[in-house]
């Protein structure tokens, strides 16, 4: 079995009530989560990341080693402390994000991975593309695509991040380029590409770099992949829980099908239907187990 190594950003997630009393806490970030039920379905799982020897921390990185995840290059750094996420409600009952991050200048300092042909690398968010992490990711990446790995890059990030999408487009689309599969919501196409079609944003702005795309439709409860010219489509259920667990078990599933189908960087060029519809399968049963095994109150966090 190839291993399968995570790359993104390891934060807690803690949430208040309108009463300023805490409903619960998580680990936060969807590849990270991903990460945490890939390998508790047994798969050998790699997280890539940093956190910090602060209390936090150890919430996180126990959580994560608490799976069966590899952190051997799972940085924790002594100068700084592991970002925290608290979401409050509004007036409306929507809730609002404070974001407490304080990262040492030193970033990404990891024992890189030993990767070999076929291994699968999870990466994204906007972890991905911050100035302070980019250059030291893509010397990885590279070296991943000359080791043959598949790489499954998620563009989308919280719009909080980066309002102002020109500063970081030239990290994302360096990022696409060396993609073998994107993973989008529909939140994402507007968010980065200004368009809410998938089909026009595939042909428009993906299929250059990537030729396999899987769109995440919420609204409609459905996910959609394109290849080339091709496409095929599957129902989900509806993201009853977090919404970030939701999305981490539908990426799961993609990767844990990619896995069992030892599909390479060239097979995704031209995917079979055959091909497609057991990714989406997987993909969709995926977040259905999800779904129904984390509680209700999770379910307004991104």
């Amino acid at each position: 079995m190839k291993k399968i190594i995570c790359i993104g950003e390891c934060s807690l997630n803690v949430v208040l009530g309108a009463d300023g009393k805490p409903l619960g806490s998580m680990v936060g970030g969807r590849v990270i989560n991903a990460a945490v039920l890939l390998a508790a379905k047994g798969f050998e799982v790699l997280v890539a990341s940093e956190s910090g020897t602060d209390p936090v921390g150890d919430i996180v990185t126990d959580f994560i080693k608490s799976s069966g995840t590899d952190v051997r290059s799972l940085d924790r750094f002594t100068e700084g402390t592991t970002t925290l996420n608290v979401f409050t409600p509004d007036k409306d009952g929507a809730y609002v994000v404070t974001r407490y991050e304080n990262y040492p200048e030193e970033c990404f300092d990891i024992i890189w991975p030993r990767i070999d042909e076929g291994d699968i690398v999870l990466f994204g968010g906007f972890y991905s593309i911050d100035g302070r992490v980019h250059p030291r990711l893509m010397r990885l990446l590279e070296y991943a695509a000359e080791r043959k790995a598949v790489l499954v890059y998620l563009p989308g990030f919280a719009a909080l991040r980066e309002p102002r999408i020109t500063r970081v487009m030239p990290a994302i689309l360096e990022n696409l380029e060396l993609a073998d599969m994107v993973v989008t919501r529909n939140e994402d196409l507007r968010l980065i590409f200004g368009v809410e079609d998938s089909r026009g944003c595939y042909d428009d702005h993906i299929n250059f770099y990537c030729r396999s795309l899987v769109n995440i439709n919420e609204a409609e409860h459905r996910i959609d992949y394109y290849s080339g010219t091709e496409i095929s489509s599957c129902d989900i259920v509806s993201a009853s829980c977090s919404s970030m667990m939701w999305n981490a078990g539908v990426l799961a599933g993609i990767v844990a099908s990619l896995a069992e189908q030892n599909l390479t960087a060239d097979s995704l060029d031209a995917v079979s239907d055959t091909v497609r519809a057991k990714i989406l399968a997987a993909a969709a049963g995926s977040a259905a187990f999800v779904a129904g095994s984390f509680s209700q109150h999770w379910q307004t966090m991104a």
